[in-house]
């Protein structure tokens, strides 16, 4: 009778620890870490073509300079060039994901996929910002919708017959606090309370 019941513990012993080995190989080959998104579609449905995961390694190529209109994803030892006009974004191997919108080299990175779409550009520096970086705001209405800045005239007239109008015009004072961080809800305030409306 001991036998069988140590044997029974071993046996167990022994599938916990292969179930516990094989889970996480499986979760990391349906968890791509970069890839492209062809259409906004792809992006609000998280379906990455050309997607790498922990035994594929992707590199980006965006050709910004002079305004270049192609980025070139090497995907496996191949290279594969798309125009940025015809596809909808990327993710990098951060996982970080961008949108690209009119203009070719204008690359938006979403911080946020919630009522609105948040995002935020990187520009060159200057000698007045001792040439960091410059961090400007953008939204959109839904992940295709058009890009502007992130701005309480822009969002008012957005939403101008909307609900959404009264909520902005009671919440917010200055531009500067539409991009204050909600840390309780762990989303963008002005996120926080326009999705009350829906």
């Amino acid at each position: 009778m001991k036998t069988l019941k140590f044997s029974m513990i071993l046996l167990a012993l022994f599938l916990l620890k292969t179930f516990a080995q094989a889970t996480p190989l499986n979760a990391a080959t349906n968890d791509p870490k970069s890839g492209i998104y062809l259409t906004a579609f792809d992006y609000k449905h998280n379906q990455l073509h050309l997607a790498s995961d922990q035994s594929t390694s992707n590199k980006f190529r965006l050709n910004d300079f002079f305004g270049g209109k192609t980025l070139t994803l090497s995907h496996e030892g191949k290279n594969y060039q798309f125009s940025k006009d015809s596809i909808y974004g990327y993710r990098d191997k951060d996982g970080n994901d961008y949108r690209f919108y009119k203009s070719n080299s204008a690359k938006y990175k979403i911080l946020e996929n919630g009522r609105i779409v948040i995002y935020e550009r990187q520009q060159p520096g200057n000698k007045q910002t001792g040439f960091k970086p410059l961090v400007r705001y953008y939204f959109s209405d839904g992940v295709n919708g058009e890009v502007y800045p992130l701005s309480l005239h822009h969002l008012k007239n957005v939403f101008k017959d909307q609900p959404a109008f009264e909520v902005i015009d009671a919440n917010f004072q200055t531009d500067d606090d539409l991009t204050k961080y909600d840390n309780y809800h762990h989303m963008f305030r002005i996120n926080h309370l326009l999705v009350k409306l829906l």
